[in-house]
């Protein structure tokens, strides 16, 4: 297979300081910034511990950035016995390791200047992969059309949630991680098995990046909605507060019938082999961001590439909009129910 390689002129982010900051100015900043969780799983795995108690996110924000412990004790107030418990606490959780007598977390964390750098560097990924989508767009349509779902569904108003969530997303992580990856399960921490993230989130609005993401959850005894975009967290808080807000996006949600889903599940797996082809290609130059980004010393090469690859087909998201070839809800997101 011929193997295509992106030049990297620099990378200075992730896994180290500002240099032009000083220690406590980092810490400041840690301390006065938001953070977003995030996890990709399935079912119960899940956290079993409240990640934001006593701020042991920003120390592992704090060391991520190579600030020195005893430092973030003390901006913190944690006294040697409760820093010790923290420690221990975190290792114990597969959230931080002690190589060394170096602490670093094992969870992939991510500040603003450093998130906008990994856009940057996708994005030799994401104009493959939009330009991939582009070619397949017509023998989509088509098959949509020769399913018959055109008489009932408008494709352009769906082209969102077929051409990003469909293609690169809810409908293609799963296989990607097998058969990519070559992982049948997620990292393991403390018997549950999940990937997990601490971004930096600067527009609170949205998603940290503007990250576009799946997100699934039971309505009532018979419904189960899913919402894609990166404008969740505002609909979220409706959702949870407003019952007829709630009751208004059922009513515009696209219901998923068997029908609809077999479509999709055929052009993911359509598109799939387009999709490892390109990232195939490019593993030599994804490696290369992996290693020189520092996050090598941090986390495993597909810890890293899971997250990352949100930031590429996001990137690829939005020039396939600019092109014309989807659009983008107006407020962000996509909603459809089962």
């Amino acid at each position: 297979m011929k193997t295509k390689s992106f030049l990297l002129l620099s990378i200075l982010f992730a896994g180290g300081c500002d240099n032009q900051r000083s220690s406590q100015d980092l810490l400041n900043h840690i301390f006065i910034t938001q953070y977003r969780h995030s996890i990709i799983s399935r079912g119960d795995n899940l956290p079993d511990f409240d990640r934001r108690k006593d701020s042991i996110d920003l120390f592992l924000v704090a060391l991520h950035q190579r600030l020195v412990p005893k430092e973030f004790q003390k901006k913190a107030g944690w006294s040697d016995e409760l820093m010790k418990g923290k420690i221990q606490f975190l290792i114990d959780k597969g959230w931080l390791v002690n190589e060394d007598k170096v602490l670093r977390p094992s969870v992939f964390i991510v500040s603003d200047e450093q998130g906008n750098e990994l856009y940057e560097y996708g994005i030799p990924l994401a104009k493959e992969i939009a330009l991939s989508i582009e070619k397949e767009t017509p023998s989509i349509k088509e098959k949509f059309k020769a399913t018959g779902l055109s008489d009932n569904y408008d494709f352009d108003s769906m082209s969102f949630l077929v051409l990003s969530d469909v293609l690169l997303d809810n409908w293609q992580l799963m296989e990607m991680e097998t058969t990519y990856l070559k992982k049948e399960n997620r990292p393991e921490r403390h018997g549950k098995f999940y990937y997990a993230s601490i971004m930096e989130h600067v527009n609170t609005d949205y998603e940290p990046f503007g990250i576009y993401g799946n997100q699934y959850g039971k309505i009532n005894d018979s419904t189960y909605m899913s919402i894609y975009g990166n404008n969740r967290i505002i609909v979220n808080k409706r959702l949870k507060n407003d019952i007829a807000f709630g009751d208004s996006i059922l009513n515009v949600a696209l219901k998923l019938t068997p029908e609809l889903n077999n479509f999709f599940n055929e052009i993911a797996k359509d598109f799939k082999p387009k999709l490892l082809k390109i990232l195939d290609e490019q593993t030599n130059y994804s490696r290369e961001v992996y290693e020189k980004s520092g996050y090598s010393h941090e986390i495993a090469f597909e810890e890293f590439f899971i997250w990352w690859y949100h930031f590429i087909y996001t990137s690829a998201t939005n020039i396939l909009a600019e092109r014309n070839y989807l659009t983008i809800p107006r407020g962000g997101n996509f909603y459809y129910k089962q």
